[in-house]
């Protein structure tokens, strides 16, 4: 029998492509319920994420769904067995919500990774000495964090960088962020030295949106685009709560307003140009 399980993105992807799979074939949950010889409140479960489905199981529902096609039936098995992997995350069960440590196992794997930030340096790119900084704002908000336990997994985070088969990760900077003092004039000029370095590494791409620019399409917030081989999902963050977009208008959007960005931002040459000159100053 399936076990119930905490929905992942991956589980609610693959989920909502059965449903519309049993809804394309004119199916009633009760009708394909009988269809697969399970009771509607387990597929019901499939459907929404809260109930995986091992391979066997899942080729037999495709088949009586008369799905045929070779890659649609490949893209569900590789959700249903990626939506199990486990993973150096999972000992930080209790210390991160399970939506965060969702979004890690998904960051492991990523192709692509584009980031916009208004006021923080991308979390990819950060220092520890900059992490600290961070960290201890929330301190003042009332929050006793663990910073060691949270360096921690930013700094494990951030070794996706330098694997194998690294990700590109193109992030765009508001000058907001780069002059932002976390930690003190020290702090940031080591910050400023790191983003340099990282910006020639050739798997990252790194641009400046500079005050110069005037308004533009991304003043309502930061957000971090992610895309794996099987989905893409859109990252924002406020003081307390993250919010992961899937839906594919909500993707295409947050797609759209990234290329506005990476539009009016300096180029990445001109951008290191101008990070040095904030590196002087300090």
């Amino acid at each position: 029998m399936d076990n119930p399980q905490r929905p992942t993105m991956r589980s609610r992807k693959l989920g909502t492509m059965l449903r519309e799979l049993r809804e394309s074939r004119d199916l009633t949950l009760q009708k394909a319920a009988r269809l697969l010889s399970r009771t509607p409140s387990s597929l019901s479960k499939l459907e929404t994420g809260k109930r995986g489905i091992r391979q066997p199981a899942l080729e037999h529902m495709l088949d009586r769904y008369e799905l045929t096609d070779p890659d649609r039936r490949k893209a569900l098995y590789d959700l249903a067995r990626d939506s199990k992997k486990r993973g150096w995350w999972q000992r930080y069960e209790g210390k991160l919500d399970p939506a965060t440590l969702d979004y890690i196992s998904l960051e492991s794997e990523a192709a692509s990774i584009k980031s916009f930030q208004l006021h923080l340096v991308s979390g990819l790119l950060q220092t520890q000495h900059y992490i600290r900084a961070v960290v201890e704002c929330d301190i003042v908000l009332g929050e006793t964090s663990d910073f060691d336990g949270l360096a921690e997994i930013r700094m494990r985070r951030q070794q996706i960088l330098y694997g194998e088969n690294p990700p590109h990760l193109w992030a765009i900077l508001s000058e907001a962020a780069l002059r932002q003092q976390f930690g003190g004039p020290e702090v940031m000029k080591e910050q400023l030295i790191h983003l340099l370095e990282l910006s020639r590494l050739p798997n990252v791409t790194l641009q400046v949106l500079p005050f110069a620019v005037g308004g533009h399409a991304g003043l309502n917030g930061s957000f971090t685009m992610l895309t794996t081989s099987d989905l893409s999902v859109v990252l924002v963050e406020n003081l307390r709560t993250s919010l992961y977009l899937e839906d594919s208008d909500q993707i295409a959007s947050y797609n759209m307003v990234f290329d506005h960005q990476r539009a009016a931002a300096l180029s990445p040459s001109d951008s290191r140009t101008f990070i040095e000159r904030l590196v002087s100053e300090l």
